[in-house]
This record gives C-alpha cells, structure tokens and sequence, in this order.
C-alpha cells in the first residue's frame, strides 16, 4: 500500500465513515470475535482497583463493558470525530470517571507518568512505521513506573493451514458485510488491505523495546489475534 493510506486525514476520515456501523460490523463478520479479543486486551493489561486507565485509538469505546469494577478514571483518545461522538454516547450508560480526547494517539496532552494501564484494540494497522515508533514513546511518556500495557491486533494467521481462508474472508466478505451495513463497501476493504500489510504484532514488538518498554508478543486463536503484553521499566 502507498504511504498515502496512512496519512492521519486519511485514516480519520475512514474512521469518520465507518463510524455508525464499525461495532455492529465487527462483531457480526468476526462471528463475535472482536468483543472476545477485546475483553482479552482489558484482561492481559491487568487492570486493578484505583488503576488510571487509558484507552489508546478507543474507537466507539468497545473495550470498556470488559474493564473489571474498581479502576480509578479513564481517558480515552481517539481523533475521529465521529468515533469520539459514540463514546460520548456510551459513557452515558457506564459508570465511573470518564474523559474523552479527541487527539492523535502519537501525540497526546496528557501528562508524562499519568496512567497506570494503556490498553489499544485495533489501531496499531493504521499506523505507518513511524508512526508506530510515535506511538510506542507515548505509552513509555504517559505510563507511571512500572505501568502495564496491552495491545491486540487482526493479524493474518500466515502460520494457520486455513490462513488463506481466513484472509480471503477479510479481504473479501467483512467489506460486502459493511456494504450491506453501511452501503459503503470501500471503507471495509481498507480494514483488510490494512491487516494484510500489518502481518501480526512481532514486528512492532522491537519499536516498544526501543522506547523504553518491556514487552512479550502473544498469539490468540491459531494467529487470527496478536498481541503486545508489557510494562514499562
């Protein structure tokens, strides 16, 4: 893919489009895998009673029903407008301490040292490669000594025996699934251009080693799931 598809207007205009449909049209072309992965990602970060939790690229806000009862505040950060109006919209239903940035989750206003746990769903295969190193310093910035993260990604399952299948299927039936949805088939096949070019978590795991983190690669469900596990030193 051209470096085009990475630029931040392209990505948050995508986001902006998909907006309305994206939860609705992950959980159904996943079979409900998404919603599961996502409670993983909450459950690998180890959040505890009195954590500050940030929630990195948070879309509509998934991962929140899976956070465990006792956690301090929660922030979180997302720059598509549209993706922001929806948490707003959810953090109506839940309780707790909430707040929501519409900002770039590469450059972030909160303070260094501010958040015990950072958790991300979804978001690293927008990102370019330096972006991806961007990224990788603000979790090392805003974690507290010692903090943990967690990160999970779609990956392509290149080690499965049905990785073809699967990856024929994210290139081909999740965008007819978002065009019966959305009536908008474009916006869905990007999801899956976006994931073929990723791979899996592995190759990001150096840049966070880079900036200062502690970090273990874990692979979900024969390789169709990654994540990155870690704390900060």
């Amino acid at each position: 893919m051209t470096e085009d598809v990475y630029r931040d207007e392209y990505v948050r205009a995508l986001f902006d489009r998909m907006g309305p449909t994206y939860d609705v049209v992950n959980w159904v072309s996943s079979f409900g895998f998404s919603s599961m992965w996502r409670r993983l990602c909450v459950r690998l970060g180890q959040v505890k009673p009195g954590d500050a939790v940030c929630d990195m690229m948070a879309g509509a806000g998934e991962c929140w029903p899976h956070l465990p009862p006792g956690w301090s505040s929660l922030v979180a950060i997302d720059f598509s407008p549209e993706m922001v109006a929806r948490q707003k919209r959810r953090r109506a239903r839940l309780a707790g301490s909430f707040s929501t940035l519409c900002e770039n989750a590469t450059a972030t206003s909160l303070p260094d040292a501010s958040v015990d746990c950072v958790i991300s769903a979804f978001g690293l295969k927008t990102l370019s490669k330096e972006a991806l190193g961007r990224f990788a310093m603000e979790i090392e910035r805003i974690l507290k000594p010692g903090g943990r993260f967690a990160l999970i990604e779609i990956s392509r399952a290149d080690s499965w025996a049905l990785g073809p299948l699967y990856r024929w299927y994210l290139g081909s039936v999740i965008p007819w699934v978002g065009k019966l949805c959305l009536g908008d088939i474009e916006c869905y096949r990007m999801l899956g251009e976006y994931t073929a070019a990723f791979g899996s978590c592995a190759h990001v795991a150096p840049v966070l080693v880079d900036a200062g983190l502690n970090v273990e690669v874990k692979e979900h469900f024969f390789g169709c799931a990654t994540s990155l596990v870690g704390v900060k030193r």
